[in-house]
């Protein structure tokens, strides 16, 4: 083991130059990496190596046998003061419920050319949405039950600090930042494209400029990003922005 980390870092530069144009690889790639100097490397030896590189921050793994040259970085959105107070009344007034709640402000520093409308996004249960649109519009009254895009243009962008309320799709990918529950970045993904009513403003050009922002500041679990897609029957879709980021046909 010992000889093998030293071959292993002797072999890093060169990995790293290998690899370099390439925004993602697989596990049979860094093999026939590993392979051109040893051909009688062993699988076992070579995932040890992705194991060990993984842990010295050199490749971050972006889905199941993927991975990408650089550390690991999740995206933690930060968390405002409104966002904590609805989360917290809502889970207190329905506890057995699956939700989500975020601000569009978090998307920001991933824009170029657009300016960004700041409203609450609250995610929950169809089954529920009645009854918690009806429970938070008590005490906010700027809030919209999956409004259409009309509505969104004369009434939501227009009013001060809204809130909108939508179905969340069931095995939608989400996180836990400061015991809240939030959007994983692929479900943001997925949902500023599938969205379109409520993300209008956000479509075409400016919706590539945000997924090639996004993939190259946080890592990005493609196949969990893809999976989510397809869920939402945006599957094909996805992959050919990914593509087109990628420069593939």
């Amino acid at each position: 083991m010992y000889n093998d980390r030293r071959r292993l870092s002797k072999n890093t530069d060169i990995l790293f130059k290998y690899f370099a144009n390439r925004q993602s690889f697989t596990t049979n790639d860094v093999y026939d990496f590993f392979s051109q100097n040893q051909p009688d490397i062993k699988r076992a030896t070579v995932n040890w190596r992705i194991y060990n590189l993984i842990q010295q921050g050199l490749l971050k793994r972006i889905g199941r046998g993927i991975y990408s040259l650089g550390q690991e970085k999740s995206f933690s959105p930060i968390l405002n003061k409104k966002q904590k107070n609805i989360f917290s009344r809502v889970k207190n007034k329905f506890p057995l419920i699956t939700f989500c709640c975020w601000h569009t402000s978090v998307l920001k520093e991933f824009f170029q050319h657009v300016s960004m409308y700041d409203f609450m996004l609250v995610e929950v249960e169809r089954e529920t949405i009645d009854s918690v649109f009806h429970f938070i519009k008590e005490t906010n009254n700027n809030t919209f039950k999956e409004p259409s895009r009309d509505m969104m243009e004369n009434f939501v962008l227009e009013s001060k600090d809204a809130t909108v309320i939508k179905s969340l799709t069931s095995e939608a990918p989400l996180q836990k930042v400061d015991n809240i529950t939030v959007p994983a970045i692929e479900k943001i993904l997925v949902d500023l494209y599938a969205d379109s009513e409520i993300f209008f403003f956000l479509q075409g050009s400016e919706m590539l400029n945000i997924f090639r922002n996004i993939l190259e500041k946080y890592t990005v679990n493609t196949d969990r990003l893809l999976r989510y897609a397809k869920r939402r029957n945006k599957g094909k879709d996805i992959r050919n922005i990914l593509n087109q980021i990628s420069g593939k046909s």
